[in-house]
């Protein structure tokens, strides 16, 4: 019944489609819940504007499929909190709960998910297929009206081979394929996305008594608004990051043309899918520098995933992550850039990609022929691997200068030079590539260290890095073009 009621509405929408309707004939007020009917031929034909050619027919079924998935949402969302109370009692998860603020959405209750543990949480998911299986990186339950609904269930968690994890390496270059659905070469083709260098958020939409409301935050920390007001209600400091978050997206949304907001809102409410974002700030910049111009964070949206489903899973994905991107930005968001290659070119393509410069790397999207997600990977620069090596290093030196008595730059040095050295074997490149970051290096602690008497702090390092970075290679002359 669910699958018949779906397959009606995207006939509905091809038969429109077909028959040359305007556009105009179809009235949307921007208080209420647009039909999926009038969704797909608006988008259809937003679509065709910007790119000259209608929505692709993966796309479409994409769409009817998450609508099943909908459908069938809140028996799923029972299972879902079933199964991961049951994980929290075994110390796999952890679930912080917090109650919406009455005047928001009375007797709502948010329960943000996460797995257990301290600092990189590969282990846990490399040991437990489970939590590889049901946890994603960014998972949201909420109890409203006696009844469940997982509002944010975020990116399955993926990794790359060795060397393209920032904390701790796989054993080896295939344990990514165990976060696959399917064999990775069975694919038919990959989507060669550019890996952004910012914070994680989330959004996801629900019409709620006549009105629209925002699931919004950081990675793990989610909150329910109606607007933008309705942010500072949240208190505390658990809610200090999800909060720059849910402003930064808010602020986008509001920027979009009310129509295209409107259209977003009610496929998202329809759907229950999860948008997937980097955020960049300008205060607070990782390794690749931000624009001289940025002055407010700037949401980017990334991909759409499935709300949770107890249909057997068939992709990471609610939808192509390239059309995807293209419907996205003739919205009006911020996409990362992305090309397509054929399954065969992977090898070569990921080589091509370690020896780009000021470039993080990309993500790779696994394609079968319905052009679902089977699987995912990450691969990232040469060039990002040492670089972020060298600060983690200057930061941990000169924080630490402080509390310890017998601080000494020239052992801080070895500790970096050796850190890169044990980059090597995992990542294979020349000796003579090694001597010049060492090089490099060296001379930056030095210059940090000097720079640190009088116009930086030490806890600026991390958050300041690319544009201290960048004017260390200015004051001395030297460059981090460095061919591997």
């Amino acid at each position: 019944q669910v699958e018949g009621r779906c397959f009606y509405i995207l006939l509905l929408y091809k038969k429109v489609q077909n028959s040359g309707v305007p556009r105009s004939q179809f009235t949307i007020t921007m208080d209420s819940l647009v039909p999926m009917k009038e969704i797909m031929i608006e988008l259809d034909a937003i679509h065709e504007e910007t790119f000259n050619e209608r929505l692709p027919k993966s796309f479409t079924k994409a769409v009817e499929k998450m609508l099943n998935y909908a459908q069938g949402s809140e028996k799923a969302s029972e299972k879902f909190h079933e199964v991961s109370s049951n994980m929290k009692e075994n110390k796999k998860v952890r679930i912080v709960s917090a109650e919406v603020p009455h005047n928001i959405l009375p007797s709502a209750i948010l329960h943000d998910i996460k797995v257990n543990g301290h600092g990189a949480d590969d282990e846990m998911y490399n040991k437990h297929a489970e939590l590889r299986k049901m946890i994603p990186r960014g998972a949201t339950i909420m109890e409203f009206n006696n009844t469940k609904d997982v509002v944010i269930y975020a990116n399955k968690k993926f990794v790359g081979g060795v060397g393209d994890e920032d904390e701790v390496q796989p054993e080896n270059n295939d344990i990514w394929k165990q976060y696959c659905l399917e064999d990775p070469d069975t694919a038919t083709k990959v989507i060669c996305m550019e890996k952004l260098n910012g914070e994680a958020a989330h959004f996801s939409v629900r019409y709620i008594e006549g009105l629209f409301c925002l699931i919004t935050g950081s990675k793990n920390v989610h909150m329910l608004i109606r607007k933008i007001e309705d942010i500072e209600q949240y208190s505390g400091e658990r809610f200090t990051v999800a909060k720059v978050m849910a402003r930064a997206v808010w602020n986008k949304l509001y920027e979009l043309e009310s129509r295209h907001r409107h259209l977003l809102f009610s496929l998202m409410h329809h759907t229950k899918c999860t948008a997937v974002c980097e955020i960049f700030q300008p205060d607070h910049q990782h390794i690749i520098k931000l624009k001289d111009d940025l002055k407010q964070p700037q949401l980017n949206v990334i991909s759409f995933t499935p709300v949770y489903s107890e249909n057997e899973e068939s992709s990471l994905l609610a939808l192509p992550p390239h059309h995807t991107l293209n419907l996205l930005s003739a919205l009006g968001f911020a996409t990362p850039s992305y090309s397509v290659i054929a399954t065969e070119d992977v090898i070569n393509h990921q080589n091509k990609v370690r020896g780009e410069l000021h470039k993080e790397g990309e993500v790779l999207y696994f394609l079968n022929k319905a052009e679902e997600t089977i699987g995912i990977a990450k691969s990232k620069t040469f060039w990002y691997i040492m670089i972020r090596a060298l600060r983690e290093k200057a930061a941990y030196c000169f924080i630490t200068r402080k509390k310890r008595h017998s601080w000494n730059l020239e052992d801080n040095i070895l500790k970096t030079q050796k850190r890169l050295e044990e980059l090597q074997p995992w990542l294979k490149f020349s000796d003579s590539y090694l001597k010049s970051w060492k090089e490099l290096g060296e001379a930056f602690l030095k210059w940090l260290n000097e720079e640190l008497q009088g116009n930086e702090e030490a806890e600026s390092i991390r958050p300041r890095f690319p544009i201290i970075w960048e004017k260390f290679l200015l004051k001395t002359g030297l460059t981090d073009e460095i061919n591997s």
